[in-house]
């Protein structure tokens, strides 16, 4: 089975190029559209009264801010809000936000369109105090026509946001006006909001067809009489082609219209070369004296096919899916992530080696997207975590049969216009699921885009049905969990061998930065998910006997016996954990080592999908540790990720880096500071993608190991001093590493991601803070001192992180205890000027650190 997708995706930017000569774009400064964010300058009170909504409501005395917003990220960590573990432990309930704007044309004159890229959740908009319209799920963007309740001069706009339904994912969602609004003045005759895309077909190598498709509406009461023009360009502005078309509206109507032209040997969007055009769509009148609209949209060349003989082609070019599961929150910021941020971790993916990211269980923001388009990321799209039945006890199963139509449309019509996305998703291991359902959401989506194929996370509707081995009705079969079962993927090929497979999430490892195991653990077994300690499955490998794949231990008794978790901490206080289950010392820190895991370790389910052509890759759970989906109270997460809520690499990163990336690496764990443990047998282990290492301790060779795609494991009886690691490809060293044993007394020492701000876009920089030996500059990876940072000047303070899933001190506090060894301050500009830190220890060290805004 061979499935081709050709495509040219695009979309829609603030700038708008309104006139074109023969090689460049010319920028004029009277735009006949105008687009603004307005995110500055709103207030907002949690409460619920629908006085709120009147247009001339005293609202002086509520909280000052600027959106995006979560509310939830502010609160505390407690278990009397109605949140839970899959939620966070963190309050929701009901909140208002109230703006004046100012309209200075005759709002009746224009279209006047206010935009949400996304509001968590049962938004209800009101402008001067009249209900314009109420959107229920929180991950859809959407858009209303407030033009006719708008007067010339000052108006309200007021937005109700209903959380008071708290269990309403199974991970922490945030509450609020959580990403950009915009409004829109458009003149009465324009290209209507999210109708502009293009499709292309590849005739041969050389040679491309493009359909340029618009939605021109005419909401004024003349005909209009016009002339559509359309122009691409490459990405340097200079024209490649144009397209003139003669146009005609009736009064309050509007039309579909398809410009096609070629373009001869365009540059393709690819990962390494993610190369763009640009698209001018302009509406003049008919004798081209009068621009009526223009719109711009950038987009992407680039073909997609997928078969199961040899799986995943771009560009002609066979290609595995390395990719990650993310949710949309990002750690202190809750569910409110700036673009500065959202960058910062793509790209950390990116170094890695990562292609591809699956937006679990739902749409992301548009500038998820707009990066990926410009890093060379694939996006695996998805829209829902289930259909008609809740799986969590507020979820979006309560409104799917009146919502889900809707929904779809505006994901679909949204997000075909960005060349990053590959390839669509309609659920996520869906309870109780039909044929049915799945049909009909399958067909629905491809009347809006045929131009990607569709899978589904896990469970196709078929698990637990009486036809649960029948074929699957999607374009790729999707494996959750069970793809990390011995056997499972070639059972399923064997059955259907035309059927291409994606690993949708697989594998499920766990580890927490800084602490080791040697002894091989298995969640079930374990630490058991808070819904297998319901089922009375944990502490039993029940089920799973004969799935797995075995893990072999890394020593014969457990080498770090000290890794017990019996305490949660709040600031620089210290709880007992009331947990009376016997696997509750390891219920909530797991090891470093590729040994702490659901079924599969990392590398042997990256193994499995190398070997097999017809699995095209696979997106392993998670990227980033997140919040939510804890193993119950004190932890405020699991530790899926391969990156920490706090934006700080685990060793799996290293792991994968070895297995995904092709530039030289090597990297040992564990660290080197045992105090107590000398003489005893410590497992270094370490990753490369070199030919061979040979590690050294104090400048001792212990040996080379020829790299064979296992891990290399070292028995080294512990001493003090430097283990140290060198690669080699060809007998040439290309890459080393070492780590030190820290000792003494301690400092810290302070480094920044970026030292130089845009104070316009509130650009975010992250500090680092580690707590290192005096003598040698040695990480102390036990060290768990208390710091306070302040932050004075042009910046502020948004918050700490350290990593720890059992630290519930409050995100926005500006002090909080280290974890082994590491914290990081996140800091924000908001105005020109220098920004001061100073960083203190209880003790009474203070570091400072100087950045810049501009």
């Amino acid at each position: 089975m061979k499935l081709i997708f050709n495509i040219i995706l695009t979309y829609s930017v603030v700038l708008f190029f309104l006139g074109c000569n023969n090689n460049h774009i010319e920028t004029e400064l009277e735009t006949i559209r105008h687009i603004s964010n307005i995110n500055n300058g709103w207030n907002f009170q949690l409460g619920d009264s629908i006085v709120y909504s009147h247009k001339e409501y005293n609202d002086s005395l509520w909280t000052k801010l600027d959106l995006p917003h979560d509310w939830s990220v502010e609160g505390k960590f407690d278990t009397i809000y109605g949140t839970d573990w899959q939620s966070g432990y963190l309050p929701a309930g009901k909140g208002w936000y109230r703006k004046k704007i100012l309209i200075n044309v005759e709002p009746k004159e224009h279209d006047i369109e206010l935009l949400f890229d996304g509001v968590y959740r049962n938004s209800s908009v009101y402008v001067n105090g009249h209900l314009v319209g109420n959107h229920k799920y929180g991950y859809t963007g959407f858009f209303y026509n407030i033009s006719n309740y708008l007067n010339n001069g000052e108006n309200s706009i007021a937005v109700r946001v209903d959380h008071s339904k708290p269990k309403s994912s199974r991970w922490y969602t945030g509450s609020g006006i959580y990403r950009n609004v915009w409004l829109k003045v458009l003149p009465k005759t324009h290209f209507k909001t999210r109708e502009q895309y293009v499709r292309t077909n590849f005739v041969n190598d050389s040679v491309v067809d493009l359909d340029n498709h618009v939605v021109i509406l005419n909401n004024s009461q003349n005909i209009v009489k016009g002339k559509l023009v359309q122009k691409v360009f490459s990405i340097n502005y200079n024209l490649l082609n144009k397209h003139e078309k003669s146009v005609e509206l009736e009064a309050n109507d509007s039309i579909s219209v398809s410009g096609k032209m070629k373009l001869i040997k365009p540059e393709l969007w690819s990962l390494d070369y993610p190369k763009r055009h640009i698209l001018v769509n302009q509406l003049y009148d008919d004798n081209k004296e009068k621009l009526i609209d223009s719109d711009t949209l950038f987009f992407g060349i680039r073909k997609i096919e997928f078969s199961s003989k040899w799986g995943f082609k771009l560009n002609d070019t066979k290609t595995k899916i390395k990719g990650v599961c993310m949710h949309h929150a990002a750690g202190i910021y809750g569910a409110a992530v700036p673009e500065s941020i959202l960058y910062y971790r793509l790209m950390m993916l990116k170094k890695m080696g990562c292609n591809a990211i699956r937006t679990a269980h739902n749409p992301f923001s548009p500038e998820f997207y707009t990066i990926c388009d410009t890093l060379g990321i694939l996006v695996l799209d998805e829209i829902f975590d289930g259909w008609e039945n809740e799986k969590a006890e507020d979820d979006y199963g309560l409104y799917f049969e009146e919502n889900w139509k809707k929904d779809v449309e505006n994901w679909v019509k949204t997000n075909r216009n960005h060349p990053s996305v590959f390839m669509y998703s309609i659920g996520n291991e869906v309870s109780n699921p039909t044929r049915a359902t799945q049909q009909k959401l399958i067909d629905f989506v491809k009347r809006i885009d045929d131009t990607r194929p569709i899978t589904q996370g896990g469970h196709d509707p078929t698990r637990g049905m009486t036809d649960r081995l029948s074929k699957t009705q999607l374009d790729i079969k999707g494996f959750n969990g069970d793809g990390e079962e011995i056997g499972k993927y070639e059972s399923y090929h064997n059955r259907y061998p035309e059927v291409p497979l994606i690993a949708t999430e697989v594998p499920h490892t766990y580890q927490t930065r800084g602490v080791y195991r040697t002894q091989t653990h298995w969640r079930r077994k374990d630490f058991p998910a808070p819904w297998e300690i319901n089922n009375g499955s944990g502490g039993t490998m029940r089920g799973l006997e004969g799935k797995c794949y075995p893990i072999p231990n890394l020593a014969k008794v457990e080498m770090f016996p000290e890794e017990k978790t019996k305490f949660y901490s709040i600031y620089d206080n210290f709880y007992p954990i009331i947990n009376p289950n016997f696997w509750k010392e390891n219920l909530y820190y797991q090891s470093s080592y590729d040994n702490a895991t659901v079924r599969s370790s990392a590398r042997k389910a990256w193994q499995r999908v190398q070997k097999l052509d017809y699995v095209i890759g696979q997106f392993r759970w998670t990227a980033f540790d997140y919040m939510g989906e804890t193993n119950l109270w004190p932890s405020r997460f699991a530790n899926f990720g391969i990156i920490d809520i706090a934006n700080l690499p685990k060793d799996h990163y290293y792991l994968y880096k070895s297995l995904w990336s092709d530039d030289p690496m090597v990297h040992i764990l564990p660290h080197w500071t045992h105090s107590g443990k000398e003489g005893k047998i410590i497992p270094v282990v370490v990753y490369t993608n070199a030919e061979e290492v040979e590690l050294f301790l104090n400048n001792k060779s212990l040996g080379k190991q020829p790299y064979k795609g296992e891990q290399l494991v070292w028995d080294v009886p512990y001493s003090p001093g430097t283990i140290s690691a060198k690669a080699y490809i060809n007998k040439k060293l290309v890459a080393q590493e070492f780590h030190c044993t820290a000792n003494g007394e301690h400092s810290l020492r302070i480094s920044a991601s970026k030292n130089k701000l845009n104070a316009a876009n509130k650009e975010n920089t992250l500090v680092f803070i580690d707590i290192v030996d005096n003598n040698n500059g040695n990480l102390f990876p036990y060290a768990d001192d208390y710091i306070t940072v302040e932050v004075e000047g042009a910046g502020r303070l948004r918050g700490l992180d350290n990593g720890d899933p059992l630290d519930l001190t409050p995100y926005n506090s500006n002090s909080k205890k280290a974890f082994r060894g590491k914290i990081v301050a996140f800091i924000e500009a908001n105005n020109s000027g220098i920004i001061d830190i100073n960083i203190k220890t209880k003790d009474g060290q203070v570091k400072t650190l100087q950045l810049t805004s501009n």
